[in-house]
């Protein structure tokens, strides 16, 4: 899950396909692999271009094992376990682990998290 060391070459190109796949992977690195969003589905528009998604999977690794908190569909660590599975990291993929969620320091990505998962464990669906 973590194959981001190769770096980013001028051959390789990104591809429409490749950006629901990185984000996945993006939001677990960015949430200290606490959550992953997933099963994105939608549509991409044209101007200004971008993905108007629907109906996402949230997948939560609670520290007390429990799983549903994001509805029928968050299945937890099992479900970030799937996703893995058939993950492959592709040229935006690597760049976006290495480039970004790297050069944010971990400080600064846990004060974007800081009572995350209190405020998570206060919803209802």
């Amino acid at each position: 899950e973590d194959d981001d060391e190769s770096d980013v070459g001028v051959e390789e190109s990104i591809s429409i396909e490749d950006i629901p796949q990185a984000f996945s992977h993006f939001t677990y690195r960015y949430t200290h692999r606490r959550f992953l969003v997933c099963d994105l589905q939608g549509v991409l528009s044209d101007s200004p271009p971008m993905f108007e998604l629907t109906d996402p999977v949230i997948h939560f690794r609670s520290r007390h094992r429990r799983r549903g908190k994001f509805g029928r569909t968050d299945h937890g660590m099992d479900g970030i376990v799937d996703f893995f599975r058939t993950h492959e990291c592709g040229p935006l993929c690597r760049m976006l682990n290495r480039r970004w969620v790297r050069r944010v320091g971990a400080q600064q990505r846990s004060s974007h998290l800081d009572g995350l998962e209190e405020a998570v464990s206060n919803l209802t669906l």
